[in-house]
Order: C-alpha cells, then sequence, then structure tokens
C-alpha cells in the first residue's frame, strides 16, 4: 500500500518550492547590491548603472513570481474570515478545498497565456529599451513558477480526494 504524505511542505513540490524561494531571494539581495551600487556611484562620481531600473524590474518580476509557489504552500496568501469565522470546519475544508481548485485553475490559465505572451515577446524580439535585454526570459521564469504553483495546488486537491487531510 502507497503511503501519502499530506504534509506538501516535506513532499518534492515544497522542496522544490524552497529552492524557488531562495532563488527569488538571491536575485533581490542582487538587486538590492545593484540599487545601491547605482546610488552610491550617482551621489559620489555622478555615474549609476546603466539600466538599473531595467534590471530592477525585470528581476523583481521574476522574484515575486519565484515566490509565489512558496507563499501557496505556506498559505501565505491573504484571506479574509469576516464571514467564515464562525464556520463549521467542515464547512471551512469545503471552502479551502474550493479556492484550491480555484487557484490551480487559475495557475494553469496563467501558464498559457503566459506561455503565449512569453512566444510572442521571443518572436517579435521584444526587448527592453536601454540595455536590450530580451523581455521573454521573464516569462520563462512566470511559466515555470506558476506550473510549480498549479502542481502544489493539484498537489492539494489530490491529497484531500484521497481522504488526507486539508493542511
Amino acid at each position: 500500500m502507497i503511503k501519502l504524505t499530506t504534509d506538501i511542505q516535506r513532499s518534492f513540490l515544497g522542496r522544490l518550492s524552497s529552492l524557488f524561494a531562495l532563488a527569488g531571494g538571491f536575485i533581490m539581495l542582487m538587486l538590492a547590491a545593484i540599487t545601491v551600487a547605482s546610488i552610491i556611484g550617482r551621489t559620489t562620481i555622478g555615474q549609476s548603472i546603466e539600466g538599473d531600473y531595467e534590471i530592477t524590474e525585470m528581476g523583481l518580476a521574476m522574484a515575486v513570481f519565484l515566490f509565489l509557489p512558496e507563499c501557496y504552500i505556506k498559505k501565505g496568501h491573504v484571506v479574509v474570515d469576516l464571514f467564515t469565522a464562525h464556520c463549521k470546519p467542515s464547512t471551512l475544508h469545503k471552502l479551502d478545498t474550493l479556492s484550491d481548485l480555484i487557484f490551480t485553475l487559475v495557475a494553469f490559465l496563467f501558464v498559457y497565456r503566459m506561455g503565449l505572451s512569453g512566444f510572442e515577446a521571443k518572436e517579435y524580439m521584444e526587448q527592453s529599451i536601454l540595455l536590450a535585454l530580451p523581455t521573454w526570459w521573464t516569462y520563462i521564469v512566470g511559466v515555470v513558477a506558476m506550473t510549480l504553483c498549479g502542481l502544489c495546488g493539484l498537489y492539494n486537491l489530490f491529497t484531500v480526494f484521497v481522504g488526507g487531510k486539508h493542511e
């Protein structure tokens, strides 16, 4: 008999989500260093890092996408419990399952739409203005991270439907 763990944080997807979050944190650290170097250069020698805004913009987009799977797994999203504060646990369980289903569908919809947008950006050779960085790189990170989000949602739904607890 196969034993299924309902703890997604210990699963392969959970570990991969943690690695994605670490990569996002590393990107944020590098962006902070670039920003500080640019500000120091601008104030001391009158020369900033060319394209620092473009680098920051693209880096932040990638970092945010890399943080999303870990945020989903750890239930770091905003929950407004105004209407559910006094619900029975069974009702909360059903609402959590429904929210997982909706999240999973939306995640895969984002994968599809961002994939199309990324292909279009590559086809039209879309690039940043100053540094001429291809913008489709950002779409790749977004597609991969949202695919992981969708897989985490499927994992949660699978554990619920085979009798596991929704954590």
